[in-house]
């Protein structure tokens, strides 16, 4: 009796943070499905389908939630950009990460890691990304897309060099692709600053203060 006293006890000690963590949003308070709007009774709907089977008290969603109209425009794009698109995941996971590196968003950044490892990106190029540093092991594919977009966080333009390898990688569409999904991940950023969104403890590289996001 006493050893299943202890081991629910452990339980919920390891259930706290995780309730904890679903708790504090007090910005966006969960909504009962009786005070849905049509119109939020239709996102709702949209979210809960595969692939997605999201929640509407998770992430981004309790804001997107707000302004359904909106939100289900912002799932139809997230859909394609991550499942539509002929950038292999492995090349769709570094994009989100270098945007939510590029926002310090440690929860898109805790979400996606894994994704970006089982995909196939080297753990190194997350590691030097988290302490703010440029990875040395990218493939010519991963460089493409860094420095297109670092150019473009960093310095407001891209250069003739980074943007032709990107476009003889990827294509026109392809880099609009690119751009495209790295842009999503900033408005799921914005929605998750304006939630005040706590993040859950992970195992993956935490992210570093950094004085500019990318070094030259």
């Amino acid at each position: 009796m006493k050893h299943l006293l202890r081991t629910a006890l452990l339980a919920a000690v390891f259930m706290l943070p995780q309730m904890t963590i679903a708790q504090e949003n007090v910005r966006y308070r969960e909504i009962r499905p009786e005070q849905f709007t049509p119109a939020q009774k239709e996102f709702a709907a949209a979210l809960q389908k595969p692939p997605r089977n999201g929640n509407l008290n998770t992430g981004p969603f309790r804001v997107y939630f707000r302004s359904p109209e909106f939100g289900r425009h912002a799932l139809g794009m997230s859909d394609y950009l991550r499942w539509g698109t002929s950038l292999e995941p492995r090349l769709i996971e570094l994009t989100i990460l270098i945007s939510a590196r590029h926002w310090s968003s440690s929860y898109i950044w805790r979400a996606h890691y894994p994704a970006a490892i089982k995909g196939g990106l080297d753990p190194a190029i997350p590691a030097a990304m988290a302490a703010g540093r440029r990875p040395t092991s990218m493939k010519p594919d991963e460089t493409a897309i860094y420095d297109l977009l670092t150019q473009m966080y960093r310095d407001k333009k891209v250069s003739d060099a980074a943007f032709n390898a990107a476009v003889a990688r990827y294509g026109e569409k392809g880099v609009t692709d690119i751009i495209g999904l790295a842009s999503y991940y900033g408005i799921t950023a914005m929605a998750l600053i304006a939630a005040d969104t706590p993040t859950a403890p992970g195992d993956e590289p935490k992210l570093q203060a950094v004085a500019e996001i990318f070094p030259r």
